[in-house]
């Protein structure tokens, strides 16, 4: 009986010690994702639970504002003007007073794509985009930069240079005052300065996050006031013929940039004469109507463009013939001009040709040496042309490339009229593709730093229990090993003495089984230091990637050279990368514990009626 009693009494000692240590194993921290990625201003919640009831949850790090409430859920607004461009949270889980488990959180933060803004003052005029100064006066401006997204713009600064040189900062006879965000100037210009007349200001607004705004203003000094001009040359006789439109463009500018009025000096409004306020004068009349006109052609016609503004405005004046179309009117081509475009930027040319006596419609248009792709035709009485180059029009040598063509307008009598023209093709980085490559090296990245993560987490618990078990083995069998060692101490025949035979049997079974029972052990440390070491790497390129703030595939950062060099890098790594992690699953995949719990989550979803799936189911030949 006393035999019976103390084998139970061991079992039970042996049970409780096991059980201790397997309920402690099952207590961990529970978090959904370990890399979070979000902006200044955003609000981030997530849930930090326990696999068990028991046991306290500590925030041990977190950004400033961030919280924790009883439940487990954690709150942190971003703020807008937070320095740094990632943050960390490190949770901890404590029985009583013991240290559990522990789990960090990694929060890569970007900056909202906005750029900063810049707000001007003047007592200057500005007109169709330029400020007129009065020499005889003195001239003020104030800017200031501001950030739309923070009510502080101290972290703004406003820069400056003047025509279009970067080094220029001073002008004669201009007082600048340049603070931070804020710029102040006054200007009295002096006779040299009127005699040049125009000059740039280009103020470039950069804030913390290197985001950048530029606008550039456009002065003009004048005594003067210069006479308008008409931009394409007026005939001195034009056509109309019988239900054909008559359509001249008698627009004009002014180098002063007024506005301008015209007027049309017509001896009948028979037909309904038109001239817009553009200066396009349509003309369109019938048979009858031609008969009722008879006595006034050929007709004269005079068009006035006065200058609104200034106090003494200048005019100019154009008088024309319109006959009646009695013979053919070769066609002519008025504004033709050549071009520069880059790479990928849709060209569309308009070129206005005039056919006193034929529908634009019966005109045989070719243009002699287009590129492939580009198309031509009539738009509301207008040539339109259109091209768009594709990337590869420079080539390798990144050098613009020349496109001399020859643009031929035949009229159905065979009269022609001929002109040369030539548009330049320069580099442009394809952003489009740069911008996909970027987006799938960021998912590849994703993904592996999740399965990286699953997988060291896995191993760093099993290894956790696997240590645990051992030890609690050795304790078991150094007290099996002195009982049995001590049994020529008891008295012959006792209940202990009769013992020490199971007892040294069971130490040698212990001892079997911690000698050889944790072969996969110093696999489970290998596992865990590889694929930490490779999830780390990943995570710290994605960092170094956000700091070029790719938002869409316009984004100024997509033609940086040294964005684009970076990308390819790590392009060419990821192809290893995603070998290693092939290497390290495959390792995973073959330690024991894994196999019997892939065979157990297999024959589960088989029970089920579905396909196994999660990180014990992988089809590398996707990744």
């Amino acid at each position: 009986m006393l035999r019976t009693r103390l084998l139970v009494l061991l079992s039970l000692c042996l049970f409780s010690h096991f059980s201790f240590g397997q309920a402690n194993d099952s207590l961990k921290l529970s978090i959904d994702q370990s890399f979070i990625q979000a902006q200044r201003g955003e609000k981030i919640k997530f849930q930090i639970g326990k696999t068990l009831d028991y046991g306290r949850i500590r925030l041990i790090k977190a950004p400033e504002g961030a919280t924790l409430d009883p439940s487990g859920n954690f709150f942190w607004d971003i703020p807008n003007h937070y320095a740094k461009n990632n943050a960390i949270v490190e949770v901890h889980l404590y029985l009583e007073e013991r240290l559990v488990d522990a789990q960090s959180i990694f929060i890569i933060i970007t900056q909202p794509s906005s750029a900063p803004q810049i707000t001007i003052k003047s007592n200057a005029v500005l007109q169709n985009g330029v400020y007129k100064i009065n020499p005889a006066s003195d001239f003020h401006l104030y800017a200031s930069a501001y950030l739309p997204y923070s009510a502080d713009s101290t972290g703004a600064v406003l820069d400056y240079y003047f025509n279009e040189n970067p080094e220029l900062k001073s002008l004669d006879n201009v007082v600048i005052k340049s603070q931070g965000h804020h710029l102040n100037i006054e200007w009295s210009p002096d006779a040299l300065q009127i005699q040049q007349k125009y000059y740039r200001l280009t103020l470039i607004a950069t804030d913390e996050y290197h985001n950048v705004t530029k606008e550039v203003l456009m002065f003009a000094l004048s005594s003067n006031n210069h006479l308008p001009y008409f931009k394409f040359p007026v005939l001195d006789e034009y056509y109309v013929a019988e239900n054909e439109a008559l359509s001249i463009d008698l627009s004009a500018d002014d180098m002063d940039h007024d506005s301008l009025l015209y007027e049309l000096i017509i001896p009948s409004k028979i037909g309904n004469p038109r001239l817009s306020e553009k200066g396009l004068f349509t003309w369109k009349i019938n048979g009858d109507e031609i008969r009722r006109l008879r006595s006034f052609f050929p007709m004269k016609v005079t068009v006035e463009v006065t200058e609104k503004g200034p106090e003494n405005p200048n005019t100019i004046s154009k008088t024309f013939l319109i006959r009646k179309s009695i013979r053919n009117e070769p066609p002519k081509i008025l504004n033709l001009q050549n071009e520069q475009i880059r790479e990928g930027i849709t060209l569309n040319k308009k070129v206005f040709i005039q056919d006193g006596n034929d529908q634009f419609s019966e005109l045989e248009i070719d243009i002699i040496g287009a590129p492939e792709n580009m198309v031509w035709d009539f738009e509301n009485n207008l040539l339109s042309i259109q091209w768009t180059p594709g990337f590869e029009v420079v080539g390798v040598e990144m050098q613009p490339k020349k496109f001399d063509m020859l643009l031929v307008v035949r009229d159905p009598h065979g009269y022609v009229d001929q002109k040369a023209f030539t548009i330049t093709v320069e580099h442009r980085e394809n952003t489009e593709v740069t911008y996909e490559t970027y987006l799938d090296y960021r998912d590849d990245a994703v993904q592996l730093i999740e399965l990286l993560s699953q997988i060291n987490n896995e191993m760093e618990d099993r290894e956790n229990k696997v240590q645990s078990l051992k030890k609690g083995l050795s304790v078991t069998s150094m007290f099996l090993a002195v009982y049995t060692a001590s049994g020529n101490v008891f008295d012959d025949g006792s209940t202990a003495s009769e013992l020490v035979p199971f007892v040294g049997i069971m130490a040698a079974i212990t001892t079997g089984i911690n000698a050889f029972g944790f072969n996969d052990l110093p696999k489970f440390g290998s596992i865990r230091e590889q694929t930490f070491i490779l999830q780390q790497k990943l995570m710290y390129i994605l960092a170094l990637l956000n700091e070029y703030r790719i938002d869409g595939p316009n984004s100024p950062n997509l033609e940086n050279k040294e964005f684009r060099d970076n990308l390819s890098t790590y392009e060419q790594w990821m192809v290893q990368d995603k070998l290693n992690f092939k290497s390290y699953y495959s390792k995973y995949k073959s330690l024991n514990y894994i196999k019997k719990k892939t065979q157990q989550q297999r024959k589960k979803a088989k029970a089920q009626g579905k396909k196994p799936e999660g990180l014990l189911f992988l089809d590398l030949t996707k990744i």
